[in-house]
């Protein structure tokens, strides 16, 4: 039997056959996937993993797709969605565990709730947990990586492991699971106990602080990560390339590190102005920028896991 077929014979839900990718991306943009499986359990996702070890499938793992970009030609693989297994969450002992398909924006509000603080910083940060451990998200010097105490993931055989904080080597934009093939699961942040009226309060004006700096359009978050010389948006802008536009793509005018699919956008397009901008402030200032989205698809780079 053709590999393929066995995806229909274990899993409860079957898979997705040349879905398009750009449902499934906050730019909107890419080609389909060859399968786009919802693994129902822990057994179904081994099978999964088994298979594409045994056959050599490009394996992803999409989370809400808020930074990403899929290429034009699609995925040749399988890409993982995991709400149908990693979506629950509980609170115990000013800490949670939660799983890595849960909503950053969802569980920073439900800790606010609680009167628990340290996730102030996650309310606008759109995406899932998983896709936040894996780029080590932050904002206002606050990164997702100080709360964690462990996480728990799988490899490509299927084994599980659990490692603590100083296992993920966790840095700027940076977490090991960047390096390794694990998949993961879920993990356990501690937080320590406030007031929830000043949480809720301090949240707020993070939130709305993020809200009149970021462009509303549809894009996938920054572009770049900040060099440590100067914020890679203000590098954009001071090589003269805010507003600029190929094809339904553009540099947003608000934002130079942001790119946003202004209604017709092509993966492409979004690919072309990442290398305009590259080049650009390569020439001008002899800095290299390097990427924080995602780039799949298109039989290249096809590790990791998405936001």
């Amino acid at each position: 039997m053709e590999w393929s077929g066995q995806l229909f014979n274990f899993l409860r839900t079957p898979p997705l056959v040349g879905e398009p990718l750009s449902r499934y991306t906050s730019l909107g943009v890419g080609g389909p996937a060859d399968y786009l499986v919802f693994p129902g359990n822990m057994d179904e996702l081994r099978a999964v993993l088994l298979l594409a070890r045994e056959h050599h499938v490009p394996l992803f793992v999409l989370g809400h797709g808020t930074n990403l970009l899929v290429r034009d030609e699609g995925f040749r693989g399988v890409v993982i969605s995991l709400t149908s297994l990693c979506s629950c969450c509980e609170f115990f002992d000013g800490r949670v565990k939660a799983g890595a398909a849960v909503s950053l924006p969802w569980l920073a509000r439900e800790i606010a709730c609680r009167g628990l603080t340290g996730m102030e910083f996650a309310a606008g940060i759109p995406g899932t947990l998983g896709g936040a451990l894996y780029m080590n998200a932050g904002a206002f010097g606050c990164r997702i990586g100080d709360l964690v105490e462990e996480v728990v993931s799988i490899n490509r055989d299927g084994c599980c492991r659990t490692r603590s904080r100083t296992d993920l080597a966790f840095s700027y934009r940076w977490s090991i699971f960047q390096e390794d093939d694990d998949i993961i699961l879920e993990a356990i942040l501690a937080l320590q106990p406030g007031n929830r009226e000043e949480i809720e309060e301090i949240q707020g004006r993070m939130l709305h602080e993020r809200t009149v700096r970021h462009p509303r359009q549809s894009s996938a978050g920054s572009v770049f990560r900040n060099p440590r010389e100067k914020g890679a948006g203000y590098l954009i802008e001071q090589a003269g390339l805010k507003g600029m536009k190929v094809g339904g793509a553009q540099i947003s005018p608000m934002h130079g590190n942001f790119i946003v699919n202004t209604g017709n956008a092509a993966a492409a397009d979004i690919l072309s102005l990442i290398s305009v901008a590259r080049e650009r402030v390569k020439q001008i200032f002899g800095i290299d920028l390097e990427l924080e989205i995602r780039v799949i698809g298109g039989n290249r780079e096809n590790r990791g896991e998405d936001k």
